[in-house]
């Protein structure tokens, strides 16, 4: 074997490793998460008290997506992979206490605007939808109280994400694909053990300390070379992260914008509305992150390497296993997903405070959102390979344009179809966003991927379709039997089990017979990454 195909492999290998480390992390807190939206559905149900915390909590996640969540994969992991070399790691560690030193100043001095104008924010996020005229001025004033409350979340994941960042530079996936799991298991806690005292308020306590859990974790990652606070903003990496930035933080104001108008339509459209949307997109977000950030985090430093060293065929391999990755595990998820989609709500969801008709909507908004987590997870490698060659502008604007589709779709079906017309607009601005993206790519690079990736990538989709067919005619042959939503635990869990087992079966069959190999690579690292091997 020469040396070129001995280095191909290995790389291909690393990146598989990679990706199985974060799948195994984020298939845990994703589980966590789900965990603590279930506890959440049983003890506060869809109603007015899960719609404040909702509106808190999107109140937390607009602040540090606009100030510092983008910055992660778009200008921290592209620009500190350059400084990972032994002999540059205390150059690194200078600059990482540089851009710790930024955020207290910067997102700190946000949180204290924000803290003083909370009765103005959540005016602006409940106003156009009936503000207290829809919930209630009881229900704006514990909005108001949670947001207070919650705000200081934001830069303990701040601090959490640049120290992510500098982890994932140095090729460190475990802390960062196992720390996210303790965020949610706080939360969870505090839930459990606060929730019938304090209600919603408990979700927030557990937000704080799972983000103060969050932050020290990825900071034991760095025991070698602890990052010392400083001013020194003029070093050069910091002004290339801060000019990387730039376009993603003016895109992300537009998308701030969406948001707010889609908590708005969904706080006046109906009282179920946040609180289905917000537990079907637990589901959703648990496979986009499982499969998607995952396989994009670990193609990423790679991805950049390649670029800066202009080995274009290594970057278009890299992409092209990225995307066959991908497939390989977004189309049987959401495709069985929406098969066994019922069984699955009442399963996590129709116990405690959320009754028959808020289940429903869980179930409905669940297959709104499949058609745009689908394209999201494809969306996701392909915006990752314009970040790994420096090109924050382009995902930008055609974020901008993703954004006016959502905006016309939505102001278009929500009157007719209520929450499902947003759920589904949400859906065209995934899928508009991965066509025009995806495009811009294949004119950039002449090609997305080496030669064998979309025949990989059909056969994968081929073995989920046959997958979810099979699974869907179980689980209409189980409902026959018995309806899951008048029955037991133990019933619940057999409509969902047997039907996954099946499925997990067939699509295995089928992967082997169409002749995927990333499939058997996928499945030997994580035996390995589970045995610690």
């Amino acid at each position: 074997m020469s040396m070129t195909a001995q280095a191909t492999r290995s790389e291909r290998r690393q990146m598989v490793r990679a990706a199985a480390l974060l799948m195994v992390g984020t298939l845990l807190s994703r589980l966590l998460g789900l965990a603590r939206e279930q506890v959440n559905a049983t003890l506060f149900g869809t109603g007015d008290a899960i719609a404040a915390f909702t509106i808190a909590d999107n109140v937390q996640t607009l602040l540090f997506d606009l100030l510092i969540s983008g910055m992660l994969q778009a200008a921290l992991v592209p620009v500190l992979s350059a400084y990972t070399a032994p002999e540059q790691r205390a150059e690194l560690r200078r600059i990482v206490g540089a851009l710790l030193t930024l955020a207290f100043f910067v997102v700190g001095a946000a949180v204290l605007v924000l803290e003083a104008g909370a009765p103005l924010v959540v005016a602006v996020m409940t106003g156009l939808g009936g503000g207290a005229a829809a919930r209630g001025a009881q229900t704006v004033a514990l909005t108001v109280q949670l947001v207070r409350w919650i705000l200081p979340a934001t830069l303990l994941l701040a601090w959490a994400t640049i120290l992510m960042g500098t982890l994932y530079a140095l090729d460190r996936f475990a802390r960062p694909a196992l720390a996210l799991a303790t965020r949610n298991a706080a939360i969870v806690v505090a839930a459990l053990l606060l929730g019938h005292t304090l209600g919603v308020r408990s979700l927030v306590l557990g937000t704080l300390a799972g983000a103060l859990l969050l932050t020290l974790v990825q900071l034991g990652g760095l025991r070698d070379l602890l990052p010392r606070p400083n001013l020194g903003f003029g070093h050069p990496a910091i002004r290339r992260v801060l000019r990387l930035y730039v376009p993603i933080f003016l895109g992300l104001i537009a998308n701030t914008a969406a948001v707010i108008l889609d908590r708005n339509l969904a706080w006046g459209v109906s009282e179920d509305a946040l609180g289905a949307m917000r537990y079907a997109t637990a589901l959703n977000q648990m496979v986009l992150g499982l499969v998607a950030a995952a396989t994009s985090l670990a193609a990423l430093p790679q991805l950049a390497r390649h670029f800066a060293a202009g080995d274009e065929l290594a970057y278009q391999r890299t992409l092209g296993l990225g995307l066959k990755l991908v497939g390989l595990l977004i189309f049987p998820a959401t495709l069985g997903l929406a098969a066994i989609g019922w069984p699955a709500v009442t399963l996590i969801y129709f116990h405690g405070a959320t009754d028959l008709a808020g289940a429903h909507a869980i179930w409905v908004a669940l297959l709104g959102y499949l058609p745009g987590t689908l394209c999201a997870a494809f969306d996701q490698v392909v915006i990752f390979a314009f970040y790994a060659r420096q090109n924050t502008r382009t995902p930008v604007i055609v974020g901008v344009l993703a954004v006016g589709i959502y905006l016309v779709t939505a102001l278009l079906l929500v009157h007719p179809l209520g929450m499902l017309g947003l759920v589904l607009a949400n859906s065209a601005q995934f899928i508009g966003h991965l066509i025009i993206i995806g495009w811009l790519l294949h004119r950039e690079l002449g090609s997305i991927g080496d030669p064998t990736t979309w025949p990989a990538i059909g056969r994968a989709a081929l073995a989920a379709v046959i997958m979810a067919a099979v699974v869907f005619v179980v689980t209409i042959g189980l409902r026959l039997v018995r309806a899951p939503e008048s029955a037991g635990l133990s019933w619940r869990l057999l409509t969902v089990g047997v039907p996954v087992v099946i499925g997990a079966l067939v699509y295995w069959i089928g992967l082997r017979l169409l002749q995927v190999e990333e499939a058997q690579l996928l499945v030997a690292a994580l035996r390995a990454r589970l045995l610690n091997r």
